[in-house]
């Protein structure tokens, strides 16, 4: 065995964990690299829809400075006095037209809003108002290059290099083919840049023109710059959005831009926002995710070790009991696994199914025969011979016949009294041959009978008789023919259940007594010997006997069923009422013959019997018959019986141990015993537990290994002399149970006894 047995016996668990754990841990970290990309990527548009949004804001915030600032410059440089003082000359004397236009420009330049400076020049009367001054002389280059781009643009970058921002000029009056003055308005850039810059932290944000170039920046220096030169600028131009957001890569740093362009005044907002910012928040989601999967793994892990477990504990134990009763073998190659081992276990089990099959093929008839043999003896109970009939697969008819055949007489033959069971086996074999099956459902010789159960479908009773009349001819003649001898056969009379056997049996032996008056070699039908009578009696006798037979055993179910048997029997002949009360009262006298057998004192009886068959006269119904019985006659007889084998449990318990001194060398079983004392199994098993203290089975293999004991001490048998002797299947077996009890082999203990004695 050691040769077929596995190297490692969790070789199995060892495949099964792994396989259930790669099955739980591949589909986690499949889904936790999704979930990974999946939020990653969901971070980073969520970011940049927040940052789009924040960048609106800030457009809408610088928007909006811008936009008032035009409405209060305009608001100014419409008023009617704004445009008739640009149109005229103004001298010292005007002082006062001056002053309140310097009060204008100084409500213009107003500093919440971030203008840092407000002009009013007039072109042709060559006067400009700065800072709250009034000066003559105009700035030609300056004045011409404010209005160049009026009509293209409000707002402009301011090209002044002692100031950073951007500047609106108004013409005066407005949209004038030749204006008389104009309105200029500065805004510094870093006050521009506050309005940008909010909410965001480290990123770099900008407004172009429609040209590309930088209008308003962080950084001063970078203002009129062109940002063609950019990765982003040509996908930001060949977008065709007008807001949105594009990634780029700016000096080997992945970054964001985000653009929104506006309709005001055709300005473009951008910030350019490194990844690294929205990449914290992914991080931030890849850690959550590997912990998660982590956390998930581990359960899992643990998931799969029990489920392995639990799956593998059946496979376990298989294993351990094929390993257990597996017979000890060399050679073999080893097994790689459990499943390997249990295999190779099962196919050898499978062989020694197919071997005992073999065996039981060649012992069915003889099962058959002993079936047939209690079934003509009547010692089956109804349902046990239901039971074996259906698994002996015997066929099934309308009608059944018993036929019994006797050898006349040997005298003046050629055969000696010796040869009569030759003889029965031979005309078995001759009746086998000649009647066919399913017709005949079983021959066999019992005694000095050979007998013959056949069966039919015909329904016509004269026509049933000449049937089995031409069946039992042909065995005879052919018997005559063969053998020489003579022979008489009697047939039953017809029945249709199968259980009637042993009473139709019975019928063919009475009808062969007849042969006294009418001679040899004769066929004798019952019913035409002793036909029924127009109001006949039935009394099954057979089903009287199973009843005492089931009280004996304590058996109640099956006596309430014998009894509910017999009343329905009973009842079932038509014939008078008093024919009825007969039988129950030939019952109840059965009974109490039964019970003055089993040593009744007095405690069950009647003190008048006559008054039980008067009770039982009056009874009307077949349910109050069988109600009167249980209760009077079998509940008590069944109780008196359970004492009896309650006071007498010691002795009978004292016989089987006597049986076991005696018989311990045999094949002696606990039904063997019962059969002996004539008692049932159930019951000796129990009292003897109850008196022992130990099963039938332990007191046994305790005096087998007792009397081993004793001959390894005493005698010089050998080891396998010995384990034949007290009923083991081989050696083997025998030293194993020995090691067992005494922690040491046969050979050993007899080793160490005559150490002991020398």
């Amino acid at each position: 065995m050691e040769g077929l047995m596995p190297s490692r016996y969790s070789s199995f668990l060892i495949k099964l964990l792994i396989t259930t754990s790669l099955i739980s841990a591949v589909p986690l970290l499949c889904l936790g690299v999704y979930a990974f990309f999946q939020s990653t990527s969901t971070v980073q548009a969520k970011v940049n829809e927040a940052n789009v949004f924040i960048l609106q804001q800030s457009q809408s915030r610088v928007e909006q400075i811008l936009k008032v600032i035009d409405q209060v410059s305009g608001r100014f440089a419409e008023t009617p006095f704004v445009i008739n003082s640009v149109a005229k000359r103004m001298e010292i004397e005007d002082f006062q037209d001056i002053d309140l236009l310097v009060k204008g420009l100084l409500g213009v330049q107003t500093y919440e809003l971030g203008v840092k400076s407000a002009e009013l020049h007039s072109l042709q009367n060559g006067w400009y108002i700065k800072d709250g001054g009034f000066y003559f002389g105009t700035d030609t280059a300056k004045a011409s290059n404010a209005l160049a781009y009026v009509y293209t643009s409000r707002w402009l970058p301011d090209q002044d290099a002692s100031f950073a921002g951007i500047k609106l000029v108004k013409t005066i009056p407005p949209l004038a083919a030749e204006p008389k003055g104009y309105l200029f308005v500065r805004m510094s850039n870093t006050e521009l840049s506050k309005l940008l810059t909010g909410g965001f932290s480290t990123r770099e944000t900008m407004v172009l023109d429609d040209k590309m170039n930088i209008i308003i920046h962080s950084d001063p220096a970078r203002i009129g710059q062109s940002v063609l030169a950019e990765p982003w600028a040509k996908e930001l131009q060949q977008s065709g959005h007008t807001q949105g957001y594009v990634n780029s890569t700016l000096s080997g740093q992945p970054y964001s831009v985000i653009y929104n362009q506006s309709r005001y005044n055709n300005w473009t907002y951008v910030s350019v926002i490194p990844l690294e910012e929205a990449r914290k928040e992914s991080a931030a989601i890849g850690w959550a995710t590997l912990t998660a999967c982590i956390v998930l793994l581990l359960f899992a892990a643990l998931l799969s070790y029990w489920a392995s477990k639990r799956m593998y504990f059946p496979v376990r134990s298989l294993m351990e009991f094929t390993m257990r009763h597996s017979k000890p073998q060399s050679g073999g190659s080893a097994v790689k696994d459990e499943l390997q081992w249990i295999g190779t276990q099962v196919a050898s089990l499978h062989q020694s199914k197919e071997q005992l099959e073999g065996q039981m093929k060649i012992q069915a008839g003889q099962l058959v025969d002993y079936f047939m043999l209690k079934l003509f003896q009547g010692e089956l109970y109804r349902g046990e011979m239901e039971e074996k009939a259906e698994r002996f697969q015997l066929p099934v008819w309308k009608n059944y016949a018993v036929l019994v055949l006797q050898i006349d007489t040997l005298d003046h033959t050629r055969y000696r009294s010796s040869e009569q069971d030759l003889l029965l086996f031979a005309i078995n074999n001759m009746a086998a041959e000649l009647i066919g099956m399913p017709q005949r459902i079983h021959a066999m010789p019992i005694g000095n009978y050979q007998v013959i159960l056949v069966g039919s479908d015909t329904d016509n009773h004269m026509e049933l008789l000449s049937e089995w009349s031409a069946l039992a001819m042909s065995v005879q003649s052919a018997v005559d023919e063969y053998l020489g001898l003579k022979v008489s056969i009697g047939i039953s009379r017809p029945y249709d259940q199968l259980f009637a056997t042993s009473v139709a049996f019975l019928e063919a032996k009475e009808a062969l007594q007849y042969r006294i008056r009418l001679g040899e070699k004769a066929i004798l039908h019952l019913d035409d010997l002793k036909p029924k009578q127009a109001s006949s009696h039935y009394y099954p006798h057979h089903l009287v006997s199973e009843l005492t037979q089931a009280i004996a055993l304590l058996d109640k179910d099956k006596a309430e069923e014998l009894l509910h048997q017999f009343i329905q029997d009973v009842l079932r002949v038509e014939t008078d009422s008093n024919v009825y009360r007969m039988s129950f009262a030939m019952l109840l006298t059965d009974l109490i013959r039964v019970l003055y057998d089993m040593g009744d004192t007095g405690e069950l009886s009647f003190p008048d019997q006559r008054n039980a068959y008067e009770h039982m006269f009056r009874l009307k119904t077949p349910q109050e018959i069988e109600v009167w019985f249980k209760a009077q006659m079998i509940h008590p007889m069944m109780e008196l019986t359970r004492k009896r084998h309650e006071s007498s449990g010691k002795s009978i318990s004292r016989s089987v141990m006597d049986l076991i001194l005696a018989h311990y060398d045999s094949e002696l079983t606990l039904e063997l015993c019962a059969l002996r004392l004539n008692y049932s199994t159930h019951y000796i098993r129990r009292m003897f537990r109850k008196e022992a203290g130990m099963s039938f089975s332990e007191y046994l293999a305790g005096y087998r290994h007792d009397m081993a004991k004793s001959w390894l001490s005493s005698t010089e048998m050998k080891i396998t002399d010995i384990a034949e002797r007290l009923q083991y299947t081989n050696a083997q077996n025998f030293i194993r149970q020995f090691r067992k009890l005494e922690g040491m082999t046969p050979g050993q203990y007899r080793e160490q006894r005559r150490d002991a004695i020398g």
